[in-house]
């Protein structure tokens, strides 16, 4: 893609990106009033910041192909805003900033822009994040498990079973949220850090790797829709502990197959898996 095809502000698409980030964790980390009207002023400065950078574009350009994903962008941030505020439907924002963030995600990682060389440190820091999120999603999958295991034991009266170190309901509650919360905040950094990474592929890179690339990043996207779908369950549509636990465990080995299918299909010669959008 040549220069001229991209979107030349991509610092303001970033920050923009970085808002959407911030107020998706806002809106589904916290049930209290605080939380939503953080996560409302966020979308509100991505929305503006996009809706801006677009304008501009646009009037010294005239290109609406390089402008449609940032104005699409922001047309759902002002959409979801809309909608909580008049509607007063918590779930609305909840859900369509994410989707706005990943629309940001795609520009990024399907078209990008070099401009850039990630340093050392953030090379680290975007792996670490990435494995605290693959490591919170393993342990919300044994504690809910564990949960299930006992509420089960409980529910049939068996309480033998139960014996003295097993935590209780509520214990395993509150350690499946922080597992939840701390996996989706750690890998939204990850996919936040890793659309800097994209900027600085080398022209030559080889089809290999941009394969194995493309395989990462889908199993990224389908680890962080599961954690927001569930803390989505959890924390605005208040679903009980349980049905939590079950979507944990349930989204946790189809997530975990969808890794092994991908990376089955990175490593074979003939198969290539197309970018998202």
């Amino acid at each position: 893609m040549t220069p001229a095809a991209t979107f030349p502000d991509n610092g303001a698409i970033f920050v923009a990106m970085v808002a959407y980030a911030l107020a998706s964790l806002l809106y589904v980390a916290g049930k209290s009033r605080f939380f939503r009207i953080a996560g409302h002023t966020a979308a509100f400065t991505g929305a503006i910041l996009l809706a801006l950078s677009a304008q501009d574009h646009l009037i010294s350009t005239g290109n609406w192909g390089a402008s449609a994903g940032p104005l699409l962008a922001a047309i759902i941030g002002a959409g979801a805003l809309a909608a909580d505020r008049w509607l007063g439907v918590r779930l609305v924002p909840a859900l369509l900033v994410p989707l706005g963030m990943l629309i940001l995600l795609v520009r990024f990682f399907a078209a990008p822009a070099p401009h850039m060389i990630p340093s050392p440190w953030l090379a680290g820091f975007h792996v670490t994040m990435a494995l605290a999120g693959q490591a919170m999603a393993i342990a919300a999958c044994v504690l809910s498990i564990l949960y299930l295991w006992q509420h089960r034991a409980l529910k049939q009266r068996r309480i033998m079973e139960l014996g003295s170190r097993v935590p209780s309901l509520e214990r395993l509650d509150e350690c499946l949220r922080v597992a939840l919360i701390t996996g989706f905040v750690t890998l939204t950094l990850s996919l936040v850090t890793g659309a800097l990474f994209m900027t600085a592929l080398p022209p030559g890179i080889s089809a290999t790797m941009l394969v194995a690339l493309r395989a990462k990043i889908l199993w990224a996207i389908a680890v962080w829709s599961w954690y927001l779908a569930t803390l989505v369950a959890r924390n605005v549509l208040r679903s009980p502990v349980r049905i939590i636990a079950r979507m944990s465990v349930g989204g946790f080995a189809l997530m975990s197959l969808a890794w092994f299918g991908l990376f089955f299909l990175a490593n074979r010669p003939n198969i290539t898996i197309p970018l998202a959008g």
